[in-house]
């Protein structure tokens, strides 16, 4: 029969276990979310980096596209 101090113990370490448990979780979503940024942020940086390299031209290119 369990006495009351082993009762606590194992309270103790249930307790422990969930928050290292918590703990865990939260870390991992912060990862994943630290992740999911930095690729949004390089899908965009090349995003406009095309855009600046292959389309920029603006006015002038219509301009030329409809006088030619």
């Amino acid at each position: 029969m369990a006495t009351s101090k082993r009762d606590r113990q194992r309270a103790n370490r249930d307790a422990k276990r969930l928050a290292a448990d918590k703990v865990q979780r939260r870390r991992s979503v912060f990862t994943r979310a630290r992740r999911i940024a930095v690729w949004a942020i390089a899908i965009i940086v090349v995003l406009i980096l095309a855009n600046l390299v292959f389309g920029g031209g603006g006015d002038e290119a219509l301009a030329t596209a409809v006088a030619g």
